[in-house]
């Protein structure tokens, strides 16, 4: 080869090798180039926490608030364990008689937190959505105060001119971080949740269904104001549950080993409370949150050895005081003021009757000023006064069956007119009910019928028996005693017997059973009937052929035994209870918003709340006085002498007249001779 072309070549095969080298250096340059870059950076900003966003209503608060000029409102608000309070929302509407103002929010200790300005009065937005950073305000007990108070910019007609006011609704707080797991007991259920799920055999004892309705009456009462759903749920004896969600709870209530509370996997998301034992024993754990004295189980397992309970009110005459009633407002020109307790908490014994003997305190009334108090109970107005000089209200008024439900409420609406043209100097009157005020019972009276009778025919203790037809019954009595318990603040007591024993009983029961069981017994609920044969409790009876038939829950006065009765039922599937109790679940205000005796759906799945029988929760005109048997035989007797005291009388009258006409004969009368006699 030429030396020339040699060189060459080497030369091209120099240049192709560094090509090469060039590409596959930069291949994989690019590749650890990429990693790198794809690696965090130990100085970047960690990600922002989760945030979760409560409404008030499952905050157990009311989703919108009145505000009035100048005038704090303050609330509580509970926060979850592990999380933070970081923003409060909702919706400013359209401000009432303020022209130009703005929204101050503060926190309990007074420390400001922020504004929001108020929509213009002449504004087309009728609503504007506000969003305040609360993170400063200070966290004490598991809650936070805030102060809501509407400042009007140009207020010098505010006090004397037209209501101010501000409406704010869609409440709700963001909270921002990780729910804290259950490590003891007393921190298993938080102050917030919106579901407990308890788990039981499918085959569960009658101490195991015990346990668990007890629990469920107990957790309705205990965060009745919340939305919170519990429900019952079977599964095979030794399973452990499902990981409950976020602001969930699960709990299992199985008989065996030894009796007590445990939290299960402690410490992480995946706890759960055990509740074991055998019979009586297992029945027991419960009283530790009857009683509200879990937050001293600062453990994760602890025992009841003997179960406790409070004692309850007694006598038929109770204070304000034993009641927890109390009121105050402050009026000028019209103001209002509500106090009621409800009936289950009255002490033992049905209520036929309630006298009121009020006292209150309020500013006395100047001679030439207006002021008076109108008292309703029920809607029906049962007290109406005018405030004097004196200060001093003392009133006696009585609540007949129909003037109260199962909350004997009083509805106070004020007035007070100064005679003096208003002014800065123009001060309120001030109304305030006094502890010493007191409600007197009439025991008795007959059975309440329909939805309305309960929770008051179920207190202090009811029977709940089923009949072993359907998987789900534990499940369906567990919703219906939740539904009632959440009425009241007293506790309600479940005790599970057989179909028999609480169909004879005199004591109020909840009975889930097949229409089949219930004609075998005495019971004469509204609706009966087997099949597509349905029998309606009529005055008189109407018997109808309804194909694929009805579910049922009815609540009827069971008069023989002076006592009323909760019915689950269904005269053919047990399916066709299902969406009798997902209407129950949306319905605003629950058991208290059904009517009537009976809430009935058929196959088309379609819940019809109906009314069967009267219940009774009207006024009936008062009777006239018979007159015993002894007097009405002598009324024919008595008759007969006044006639003849009549005529007696009459006859008289004329009798004196003939005499009078004799003695003294008119003067143009001609004097008679006498008789001449020879």
């Amino acid at each position: 080869m030429h030396p020339v072309a040699a060189v060459v070549d080497r030369s091209c095969a120099a240049r192709a090798l560094i090509s090469a080298l060039i590409i596959l250096s930069s291949v994989l340059a690019i590749s650890p180039a990429g990693t790198a870059v794809a690696q965090p950076d130990e100085n970047a900003d960690p990600p922002p926490p989760a945030t979760v966003r409560l409404d008030w209503p499952a905050l157990g608060l009311k989703p919108e608030v009145y505000l009035s000029a100048d005038s704090p409102t303050d609330l509580a608000i509970p926060v979850p364990p592990g999380l933070s309070p970081t923003r409060v929302q909702g919706v400013i509407h359209a401000p009432i008689n303020i022209d130009a103002g703005f929204l101050e929010i503060s926190d309990g200790d007074g420390k400001f937190l922020g504004t929001v300005g108020l929509p213009p009065k002449a504004a087309a937005q009728a609503t504007t959505p506000f969003d305040v950073d609360i993170t400063g305000a200070r966290v004490r007990s598991s809650t936070i105060d805030l102060s809501f108070t509407v400042r009007p910019l140009n207020n010098a007609a505010g006090f004397c001119g037209p209501l101010q006011q501000l409406f704010l609704s869609d409440l709700g707080t963001v909270f921002a971080g990780t729910e804290a797991p259950a490590t003891t007991i007393a921190n298993f259920f938080p102050p917030v949740l919106e579901r407990v799920t308890m788990y039981a055999p499918a085959d569960a004892d009658a101490a195991e269904q015990q346990t668990a309705l007890t629990l469920v009456t107990t957790l309705a009462r205990l965060y009745n104001i919340q939305p919170m759903a519990i429900t019952v749920v079977p599964q095979p004896r030794g399973a452990a549950p499902p990981p409950a969600t976020q602001l969930a709870r699960a709990v299992v209530v199985e008989a065996g080993g030894p009796a007590g509370l445990t939290v299960e996997r402690a410490g992480s998301p995946d706890a759960y409370l055990r509740i074991s034992g055998s019979g009586d024993e297992l029945s027991a754990q419960a009283s530790l949150l009857v009683n509200q004295l879990q937050s001293l189980a600062q453990t994760r397992a602890s025992r009841v050895d003997q179960p406790g309970s409070e004692t309850p009110l007694s006598g038929d005459t109770l204070t304000f005081s034993q009641l927890n009633l109390s009121g105050k407002t402050d009026v000028l020109r019209t103001g209002s003021l509500t106090i009621g307790v409800d009936r289950s908490a009255l002490g033992a014994g049905r209520v036929d009757s309630v006298q009121v003997h009020l006292l209150a305190d309020y500013t006395p009334v100047p001679k030439d000023d207006a002021a008076s108090v109108v008292i309703r109970s029920n809607g029906i107005v049962v007290y109406r006064t005018a405030l004097d000089n004196t200060g001093v209200l003392d009133a006696t008024f009585d609540l007949q069956r129909p003037a109260f439900g199962q909350g004997v409420n009083l509805d106070f609406a004020f007035t007070y007119s100064p005679h003096e043209a208003c002014g800065p100097l123009t001060a309120p009157i001030s109304f305030q009910v006094d502890p010493r005020s007191t409600l007197t019972m009439q025991r008795g009276g007959p059975p309440l019928n329909g939805f309305g009778a309960f929770p008051s025919e179920f207190s202090p203790r009811f029977m709940v028996a089923l009949d072993g037809s359907g998987p789900d019954q534990l499940s369906y009595a567990a919703r219906v005693v939740g539904a009632i318990a959440r009425l009241t603040s007293t506790q309600l007591t479940p005790e599970v017997v057989d179909l028999k024993t609480a169909a004879d009983s005199d004591t109020g029961a909840l009975i889930v059973a097949n229409s089949k069981a219930i004609e075998q017994t005495t019971l004469n609920p509204p609706l009966g009937g087997d099949g597509t044969a349905v029998d309606v409790a009529l005055p008189t009876e109407l018997r109808a052929n309804i194909e694929d038939g009805l579910g049922s829950i009815q609540a009827f006065a069971d008069q023989p035994r002076n006592r009323s009765v909760v019915l689950v039922t269904s005269t053919s599937s047990w399916s066709l209870v299902d969406p009798l109790f997902d209407y129950l679940d949306g319905l605003d205000g629950g058991w208290s918003a059904l009517t009537g005796d009976v809430l009935a759906a058929g196959e088309a799945r379609v819940p019809t709340n109906v009314a069967i029988r009267d219940t009774g929760n009207v006024f009936e005109p008062s009777p006239t006085p018979a007159l015993p048997k002894s007097v009405d035989q002598w009324i024919p007797i008595a008759v007969g002498i006044a006639v003849l005291a009549a005529i007696a009388v009459v006859a008289a009258i004329l009798w004196s007249r003939r005499r009078r006409t004799a003695a003294n004969p008119p003067d143009d009368e001609p004097l008679t001779e006498p008789e001449q006699r020879v």
